[in-house]
């Protein structure tokens, strides 16, 4: 059995491809932090299946709302204290709120590469109309999810992998065949 692939967090690079996330996202009304650390993950993953390696290195975690980058709760009390951004929790409908990352400042462009800037770019795009539900769902499709359990690392190496629509028999055979 081979060992899973790992990288090393660049956690200065998380925080600027999260600013930089932020400022594409500033007019998206569905974009709050859950639907930023989706993004992340996509751009991780599509990086990785592009260009042999994630932009930040970070190892995402099964959580039950979809992917979740691991230390996520600290770096973003990081970039708070540096006042890098603030949190701004928006109460939303049936008691839920919505919190949003707010830069206080420009993502530092030296730390992202023009092929890092074009993954970014292009997960904002292709998320556009999905709301965080939306993008929990979509991402509940991921092999890499559905492959593993609460709290485990999704492997890098089932990038892109989407699982298959289950068949009629396998639907009526119920539970064992599909997940």
């Amino acid at each position: 059995m081979t060992a899973p692939i790992t990288f090393e967090q660049d956690v200065d690079k998380l925080i600027e491809a999260a600013i930089y996330l932020c400022e594409l996202s500033t007019d998206d009304p569905e974009f709050g932090v859950s639907k930023l650390t989706k993004l992340l993950f996509y751009a991780d993953f599509d990086s990785y299946l592009a260009h042999g390696e994630p932009i930040t290195g970070t190892t995402y975690l099964h959580f039950p709302h979809g992917p979740h980058p691991e230390n996520w709760h600290r770096v973003r009390q990081q970039m708070e204290i540096n006042e890098d951004a603030s949190v701004l929790y928006e109460p939303m409908v049936a008691g839920c709120h919505q919190y949003r990352l707010l830069p206080k400042r420009t993502a530092d462009m030296e730390r992202l590469s023009p092929e890092n800037v074009e993954v970014l770019q292009a997960q904002v795009e292709r998320f556009a109309g999905f709301n965080a539900a939306g993008l929990e769902a979509y991402s509940h499709q991921e092999f890499g999810w559905l492959s593993t359990e609460d709290g485990e690392p999704i492997p890098y190496a089932l990038a892109g992998v989407i699982s298959p629509r289950p068949t009629a028999r396998e639907i009526q055979a119920g539970p064992p065949l599909i997940r």
